[in-house]
């Protein structure tokens, strides 16, 4: 069958930020949609994956303002037309653990307060203060990537809103910490989440910090049958539109036309010995990460003015990257005392030392820091038992087996990967005598995993490291949603920052800047009255229902 080559739009990458373009632009503009995924799983980093009986999610394990009524709520409904359930998580929904002191969190910010003041009375002002600076802080980020992103009019707005604010992106985590707080358990406790962002206080800015930790503060829920739900909504969305999704679509070359992007050349991963097929659009939106778009895909002798700048600046820094375990129970986890909530596992204090320890601990040791996570216990839709534990490495370590096929890479490699998931089982088992007994499977996956599943370079997590620097003026060019190449636009963790809420405002930053596109106003307004339909429709189907109800009774 010959497939239609011609698009209205052509997206490189399917997760979450590409999603939101392609839904978006395929309800509110009509346009012709066509997803180009590398992977055989559409997603990116919400995809899922199963073994057996066993399922779990790669990069979502819990997402904050999914209450019915927030808006985040209504953009998702809008985005995957209500195909997404979500599920509160149970409380505590998080669990900070470090040598002699332990915090449970719970899913209310004024508890979440207190609980703070109740064990560190001394410092309740400026627990206060700090619960007070997390939406300015957040705020300071968002306005920030408006006036580098948004339309004039909302740069505007910007402008206003930063004398609100008040924070510069430059204060640090570990700045704003010292400034305020006395007690290193009280700091410790703050940026125990410090893995949701990739950097330790020293590093990150106070916003990116902020925007998580708001986030979060209203508890966390759970897409009801996996994250894969959030992609395999918006496919059909994108098919009724006369859209398509091709997987093992590996794209090569962004292909040009006087000057302007004009379409992709693509390999097919799975037969690379087939021909290229080259697809076409006068739009061509990027969701392969800056790194990957201006250094590989863009045809090098294309004027990029920042090429130069962009290559040494990645050189100069280490990407964030992770171990996952992936664990099938052969028993219900609940046995051992856990109810479903994330437990964040410390062996000391010093955040900034436990980043810099990721890749000591490899050769001996247990890790510094260690995240564990209970598919199966915040999903009512799994049919087993299900635990995720993740740890922070770095790329180095596992550099030399990069040249080897996945699933190739010799029995060294092989052998490394069970001394590191004996030990990552064993610090858990430490803390929590009865765990290892419960396994019936595990599977290890290394930065190489991760690379090669979405070909982010040295198995990046979240994209460009979120360092301070990141948001300066000398590196926003790069992290906008217009390239310099006509035609050709961005979206991802790259153009906001890390976390499927991030990437989804990307994609709401991308469709305000596309010809034709939807302004970001347009976007809240249509998610809105999507709510408002579907809260009128539901009592509707409720009044009727009590009608038969009671006509049955008579």
């Amino acid at each position: 069958m010959q497939r239609d080559r011609h698009y209205d739009l052509i997206l490189i990458g399917s997760g979450m930020g590409a999603l939101t373009v392609a839904s978006l632009m395929a309800q509110l503009r009509g346009w012709r949609v066509l997803l180009l995924e590398r992977h055989f799983t559409l997603g990116g980093f919400t995809h899922s994956f199963q073994r057996g009986r066993f399922h779990w999610d790669v990069g979502v394990h819990y997402v904050g303002q999914m209450q019915a009524g927030t808006m985040p709520r209504q953009l998702f409904d809008l985005i995957t037309d209500g195909g997404v359930e979500w599920q509160r998580m149970p409380e505590p929904f998080e669990k900070f653990v470090y040598p002699g002191l332990e915090f449970a969190v719970y899913g209310d910010p004024d508890r979440y307060q207190a609980d703070l003041i109740a064990r560190f009375p001394d410092e309740a002002a400026a627990i206060r203060r700090y619960c007070r600076d997390l939406p300015k802080a957040t705020s300071a980020l968002f306005l920030q990537r408006l006036r580098v992103n948004a339309a004039w009019p909302v740069q505007l707005f910007t402008h206003l809103g930063q004398f609100w604010s008040g924070f510069d992106l430059k204060l640090t985590t570990q700045a704003y910490l010292d400034r305020h707080f006395r007690s290193p358990e009280l700091k410790a406790l703050l940026v125990s989440q410090w893995g949701d962002y990739g950097l330790p206080p020293a590093e990150s800015p106070f916003a990116v910090h902020a925007t998580i930790a708001l986030h979060y503060l209203g508890g966390g829920y759970y897409p009801v049958g996996g994250a894969g739900t959030i992609a395999a909504s918006v496919q059909p969305i994108v098919e009724h539109h006369g859209g398509a999704v091709l997987l093992n679509r590996e794209v090569t070359e962004i292909l040009l036309d006087h000057g302007r992007a004009a379409g992709v050349r693509v390999q097919t991963t799975h037969h690379p010995e087939a021909p290229a097929e080259e697809y076409f659009a006068p739009c061509v939106v990027s969701d392969a990460g800056v790194t990957n778009t201006y250094l590989k895909l863009v045809p090098a002798a294309v004027t990029i003015p920042f090429r130069e700048d962009l290559r040494a600046y990645v050189g100069d820094r280490a990407a964030t990257t992770n171990l996952a375990l992936y664990i099938g129970f052969n028993t219900d986890p609940r046995q051992l005392g856990f109810q479903g909530g994330n437990h964040w596992l410390y062996t000391h204090l010093d955040h900034n030392a436990a980043y810099a320890q990721r890749g000591d601990w490899l050769e001996s040791g247990e890790p510094p820091q260690l995240y564990l996570s209970f598919p199966s216990l915040k999903d009512p839709a799994a049919s087993a038992h299900t635990a995720e534990v993740l740890a922070f490495t770095d790329y180095a370590s596992f550099a030399q087996w990069r040249d080897r096929g996945w699933r190739q890479r010799g029995e060294d490699y092989e052998a490394l990967k069970e001394q590191l998931k004996a030990r990552l089982i064993a610090t858990v088992e430490r803390h929590y005598p009865g765990f290892a007994a419960a396994i019936a499977y595990a599977e290890l996956s290394t930065p190489l995993t991760n690379e090669y599943l979405t070909a982010h370079p040295q198995g990046a997590i979240y994209g460009l490291p979120l360092a301070s620097d990141r948001f300066q003026p000398e590196q926003a060019a790069w992290t906008r949603v217009k390239s310099p190449l006509p035609g050709l636009y961005l979206t991802g963790a790259d153009v906001y920052m890390g976390g499927i809420m991030s990437a989804l405002m990307s994609g709401l930053l991308t469709i305000s800047q596309l010809p034709g596109g939807v302004a970001l106003p347009q976007s809240f307004a249509a998610a809105a009255r999507r709510a408002k339909q579907g809260a009128a429709a539901t009592a509707e189907r409720r009044q009727a229902a009590g009608v038969a109800e009671a006509q049955a009774l008579r």
